[in-house]
């Protein structure tokens, strides 16, 4: 197990902590919804081109349409979870319908061998929907005990002079709010003979365990894209991107006292609300060369999204901003002759992010284009995701020393097949994504077909997707760890119209 930080809680996820390295790695990571053809096809678009969606793997594929072209997509996700904790397995899913992608492109035609293509796109990066149900008997170890050990870890800190004032949820940072909490409400008490804190329980009592969690919201990229054709041999483009960012976690997690223990527990409710939103850009490149007609070859470099914004406090809330940071947290707490008591700073704090500094990537990519028939294509991807960087107050030192030290490089691959009859298209694809942890496999696996038909300037395609991911995370230190096999499916329906532009 990893080592507990005091302001910091690793990778392996301790989720009622106010923000987790997990966090940031989820807003950093990207999952393409794209078009129905894009998703069919494994999203191996970066040699192809050609699609609404190809332009956010590789700028240059802007370049391969020859004529003004529209589309829309809408989606249809079931986010399912089936999670395991000491043995009991629990299920539970969440259907959102939702726009994938919509875009425009118009095509510059001229007499001369070099031809301009513009476009306005946006595609759905990521979909952050899931909720999360377990609950068991547990016989060695609460999260009282929890808040009683990291307390215990440096008593000076913690003194209770220091979380006894109502202000101490300012003098603390949210990470510490749990100790405050505890304390406040008798979990923990100060044990002045022995210099140390002690828990609620006796030896020997059990407590049965409850935690919900819901998570939703959504990323996406606004782009705005140029791109040049020479010769239909030779194509690149450039593209200028806006991050939108929209995340919300809810926990809610519960311990109710056993028949036969002997303390005065009885029942804790602990309560924690994350919401980071906010906007970013970053700039992509990229080129796609012919060096025979059935050969495409692609390359392209993405940089990372940076999301910058001023310090921000709850004392100055009127200072500009374009991203908000915020966490708040609530406990109440039962005992068998008296209560309840609550405690909480009964407000949003900002936490302490004034930059976040996203993966650059790199991707390689090639297609064999096999006349009218069909063809066949393949992007590997690189990201290393040790590289995320964050800048603020403290303690994001910590934070970044964390992510480089358990953090990796991937390489994800991406693969997409199309066969031809016709006025009808047949589509499979494969993606494999590579775990960023170096030590859980969070690796993804995602399979997808599809069909197309097109009839003179229209176009209509469908596509079935489904990713298989395992995650793993506790909710406190020395819990048992909780292991989610997660499956999104997804239905996607593109509708498309190609015209000739008035740009001659």
């Amino acid at each position: 197990m990893k080592k507990v930080l005091i302001f910091l809680l690793v990778f392996c996820l301790y989720r009622l902590d106010a923000q987790t390295i997990d966090d940031i790695l989820r807003v950093s990571y990207q999952d393409y919804e794209g078009t129905a053809r894009f998703a069919a096809m494994g999203g191996a678009f970066g040699a192809l081109g050609g699609d609404i969606s190809s332009i956010s793997i590789n700028p240059a594929g802007l370049a391969v349409f020859r004529k003004s072209h529209v589309s829309l997509t809408s989606s249809l996700n079931h986010i399912y979870n089936n999670s395991g904790y000491m043995g009991v397995k629990t299920g539970d899913s969440r259907l959102r319908a939702g726009i994938s992608s919509v875009g425009a492109v118009f095509n510059i035609e001229n007499q001369t061998p070099v031809k301009w293509n513009f476009g306005i796109t946006y595609m759905k990066k990521n979909n952050f929907n899931r909720r999360t149900g377990v609950k068991n008997t547990v016989n060695d170890r609460s999260i009282i005990d929890y808040f009683s050990d990291k307390a215990n870890e440096d008593v000076n800190f913690f003194a209770p002079e220091y979380l006894d004032p109502r202000n101490a949820f300012y003098d603390y940072i949210p990470p510490d709010w749990d100790v405050v909490m505890a304390y406040d409400t008798y979990l923990i008490d100060w044990d002045a003979d022995n210099n140390r804190y002690y828990g609620a329980l006796n030896v020997g009592d059990r407590v049965h365990q409850q935690i919900n969690s819901l998570e939703s919201g959504s990323s996406g990229e606004l782009t705005f894209d140029l791109a040049i054709n020479y010769s239909d041999k030779f194509y690149a483009g450039v593209m200028l991107g806006m991050t939108t960012l929209n995340y919300r976690q809810d926990i809610i997690y519960r311990e109710y006292a056993l028949e036969g223990n002997t303390s005065d527990f009885d029942r804790l409710m602990y309560n924690t609300k994350l919401k980071i939103s906010g906007l970013g850009v970053n700039c992509k490149i990229g080129i796609i060369y012919k060096p025979v007609q059935p050969v495409r070859l692609g390359l392209s470099f993405h940089s990372p999204d940076y999301f910058r914004y001023p310090y921000r406090s709850n004392d100055y809330e009127d200072y500009p901003s374009v991203m908000d940071n915020l966490y708040t947290a609530s406990m109440e707490v039962d005992y068998k002759n008296a209560g309840p008591y609550m405690s909480g700073p009964g407000e949003d704090f900002y936490l302490f992010f004034e930059r976040i500094k996203t993966p650059y990537k790199a991707v390689g990519s090639f297609a064999l284009v096999i006349g009218k028939l069909g063809l066949v294509s393949m992007d590997c991807e690189y990201a290393d995701y040790s590289r995320i960087r964050l800048k603020g107050s403290a303690p994001t030192d910590r934070f970044n020393s964390d992510m480089k030290k358990y953090f990796k490089n991937t390489v994800n691959l991406r693969f997409g097949t199309e066969l031809r009859v016709k006025n009808i298209a047949l589509r499979a694809g494969y993606r494999h994504s590579q775990s960023p942890d170096k030590d859980y496999d969070l690796s993804r696996k995602t399979y997808s077909l599809g069909l197309g038909y097109r009839l003179k300037q229209f176009n209509i395609d469908l596509a079935y997707v489904q990713t298989n991911a395992t995650d793993h995370y506790t909710h406190y230190a020395g819990a048992n760890t909780i292991i989610e096999n997660l499956k999104n499916r997804r239905l996607s329906l593109t509708f498309g119209w190609t015209f000739d532009s008035d740009f001659n």
